[in-house]
């Protein structure tokens, strides 16, 4: 039977390797209870090796080459996402047309849209979509596609072909990785072309992403930072990446 060091051990070589992990895994995989894996992960977490969440566990450090899970990315950093979510609606005129990309930041961005009156929103994120049915004030659009297990979005050529022939006043875009040299990157590529066309297809392209997505590189490059408009992020960037991000870097204080 492993001993409670060497499983600890083992579930933070596993969110490592893979990203993020569900606790019943672990739960099964060893043969234990859940209150012994929340005793692990509030130790570990302690000793900052991981980052937990709703119904599992993160690796403290982004690795490349895997895509999170749709709720434990939007939780994470959730207030921070939250208070960028209002400043990036804070652009949005009432009656303006708006394309809403897929992401966790991004979803806060629009549910901060919902006190906007006349507005026509875009997105290819089903749980964006849902969170703006029911609002009378917001004309919906949903651009069609195949959907990416557990995250919601919908991409491929019909994502691509819908956004092509729309125009909008303002994008919100996400991205899993934003660098000042490179620009923005993905790990997901078949992400790439939709955001691409999104960018393509708005008067105003916005960033919008956590601190933790910056000065950093991922398996996909999107477009460069001369392509956007505005990057909105938080407070906790540091002096050399708001330099090296110029004028374009709007910094939200959290």
């Amino acid at each position: 039977m492993t001993n409670a060091a060497e499983r600890r051990r083992q579930m933070v070589e596993r969110a490592q390797k893979t990203g993020y992990v569900p606790s019943k895994i672990i739960e099964d995989e060893f043969g234990v209870d859940s209150s012994t894996i929340r005793r692990d992960l509030a130790r570990l977490e302690a000793e900052g090796l991981v980052i937990r969440t709703q119904g599992g566990f993160l690796p403290i450090e982004t690795k490349e080459g895997f895509d999170y899970p749709y709720e434990p990315r939007r939780k994470f950093r959730s207030s921070v996402k939250g208070q960028l979510g209002q400043y990036a609606a804070g652009l949005v005129k009432d009656g303006q047309t708006v394309l809403v990309d897929s992401g966790s930041t991004t979803w806060h961005v629009a549910n901060s849209l919902k006190s906007r009156q006349n507005l026509t929103v875009i997105t290819n994120d089903l749980q964006i979509a849902m969170l703006l049915s029911e609002c009378s004030n917001i004309n919906l659009h949903v651009t069609g596609g195949v959907q990416v297990d557990t995250v919601y979005t919908l991409v491929g050529p019909n994502t691509v072909d819908y956004i092509s022939k729309i125009h909008v006043d303002i994008a919100f875009i996400g991205a899993e990785a934003v660098e000042a040299e490179l620009g923005l990157s993905n790990v997901n590529v078949i992400e790439v072309p939709v955001k691409q066309a999104m960018i393509r297809a708005a008067n105003c392209a916005v960033l919008v992403a956590d601190s933790s997505k910056l000065g950093k590189r991922s398996l996909a490059r999107v477009c460069g930072i001369d392509e956007l408009s505005q990057i909105i992020t938080d407070s906790r960037i540091d002096a050399e990446q708001r330099k090296a991000f110029g004028k374009k870097l709007h910094v939200v204080e959290v």
